[in-house]
């Protein structure tokens, strides 16, 4: 099963969330995308896969 996250952070605490989700989901992660909001702050979709298969 596929599933996503959503994480917000500005732009300083970026590198940070992209870093953790790379840890964290490793090989099950499918793909991060940023989106900018009118004021400044980011939402970090990170999908994956609930169970790893090879």
């Amino acid at each position: 099963m596929i599933l996503t996250a959503k994480k917000k952070a500005f732009l300083e605490e970026l590198p940070g969330v992209v870093e953790e989700a790379i840890k964290t989901y490793g090989v099950r992660l499918r793909k991060i995308e940023i989106e900018e909001d009118e004021k400044g702050c980011y939402t970090v979709l990170i999908t994956y896969d609930s169970e790893f298969r090879p």
